[in-house]
């Protein structure tokens, strides 16, 4: 019987990042990150100091976790517990130990990024695994479809799509679960972290592959413009 292998890696791929995300849903009934970001922190702070200011953060977290926005959506419910929440509790608990909003977002940036490269998460170490696959903008377009209706539905995000074809993908995001949920505990400051991620977690991809967003709500523009195009051994658009 003959195999579409496109359709075969497309699976391979989606059952590996399915797996992941699996795992990652079964692991947040303690704040997700804690330890990486606590060792990370021991690196600059001291091991002392870090697991001190990590039990505040901690306690912050779980503070927050009790009086949360419930949805009755699973997916925006595992946004909010599993990353926009840890992201808040390091934030108010760097403020509130004196740094200025521009020192803790920087502060937390470094940490991000950090624990990007020390502890790649699950949509990381696929995209680091993009490489591998044969016809990888095809599989690539398909994940992102995926991705987007499973992870990022309506009505939380909302987004026009531009181009979806073998040289490009592109769409216009106009709408934000995570400025929503920012503004909501009135930190729409900490939006650009999470945006600044999507650029980390893209760093990764084959050099096929070229991530192309110039703009995001969360930094103040009307859309946050996603585009990848598909670049040719020759350079060219194949």
């Amino acid at each position: 019987m003959a195999i579409n292998k496109s359709r075969f890696w497309f699976g391979l791929a989606l059952g590996a990042i399915g797996g992941l995300m699996a795992h990652k849903a079964l692991n947040t009934s303690r704040m997700p990150n804690a330890r990486i970001w606590q060792r990370i922190l021991a690196e600059s702070h001291g091991e002392i100091d870090a697991a001190v200011f990590m039990a505040r953060v901690r306690q912050r977290y779980e503070e927050l976790k009790a009086r949360r926005p419930v949805f009755e959506r699973p997916v925006f419910n595992a946004h909010v517990v599993g990353n926009i929440l840890p992201g808040l509790a390091l934030y108010q608990i760097l403020c509130e130990q004196g740094m200025d909003e521009k020192a803790a977002l920087d502060e937390i940036d470094d940490i991000f990024e950090k624990w990007f490269i020390q502890a790649p998460p699950p949509n990381m170490r696929m995209n680091q695994t993009m490489k591998y696959f044969p016809e990888n903008f095809t599989i690539f377009r398909r994940l992102v479809r995926f991705t987007m209706d499973k992870f990022f539905p309506a009505p939380g995000w909302q987004y026009t799509m531009v181009a979806d074809d073998e040289h490009s993908l592109a769409f216009d995001m106009q709408h934000c679960f995570y400025l929503d949920i920012l503004n909501y505990y009135e930190t729409p400051e900490l939006t650009p972290v999470f945006c600044k991620l999507d650029d980390i977690l893209m760093a990764v991809m084959p050099e096929s592959i070229k991530w192309g967003r110039t703009q995001t709500i969360g930094m103040g523009a009307e859309c946050c413009n996603f585009r990848w195009d598909y670049v040719s051994a020759f350079g060219q658009g194949d």
